[in-house]
């Protein structure tokens, strides 16, 4: 009995060490991490916009804000565009294209070192898999995605590069 006594003291004991070792002093001050912000450079020369976080490299001449087609003309144009020395541009994702926005500017809502956008929407190259008839795009106004016929026209805003943190 003695025994079992002492058996459940030790084990209550070594849960109580256990417990105030897991609760922090009241003196230390934990920091909370914050997300990194994107590391994004213009090149002013090459009229582009590369975003070292996510790897894209991002088209940004005047063909940005006057270039409209459909989403098949735009998803052609970006694969045969030769543009600041590369040709293997292609028409973005919607996530990729929403990582450019900056939702707290307007008119349009992209992040300050794009020089060359409009406040209209944008093709992206998602699907709307719900409806075969319709394609994602990206409205440069407001930030938010929209579903519109394919057949539609909307602006087209090349990128290249590999995602791999926004898939």
């Amino acid at each position: 009995m003695l025994k079992t006594l002492l058996l459940v003291v030790t084990f209550a004991l070594s849960l109580l060490a256990y417990s105030v070792q897991l609760d922090k002093p009241s003196h230390v001050v934990t920091q909370k991490k914050e997300k990194p912000k994107p590391l994004l450079f213009r090149d002013d020369a090459k009229e582009l916009v590369v975003d070292k976080t996510t790897g894209l490299m991002w088209q940004d001449n005047k063909d940005t804000k006057m270039i409209k087609k459909n989403q098949k003309d735009a998803k052609q144009y970006c694969r045969s565009l030769v543009f600041a020395g590369y040709d293997d541009w292609y028409l973005p994702r919607v996530k990729e294209l929403k990582s450019i926005l900056d939702p707290k500017k307007s008119a349009p809502a992209i992040k300050k070192e794009f020089k060359n956008a409009v406040s209209k929407h944008y093709w992206t190259s998602s699907p709307n898999l719900s409806d075969i008839v319709n394609a994602i795009n990206v409205d440069f106004g407001s930030a938010n995605a929209y579903q519109s016929n394919r057949r539609g026209r909307a602006y087209i805003r090349c990128c290249r590069g590999h995602s791999n943190s926004l898939i």
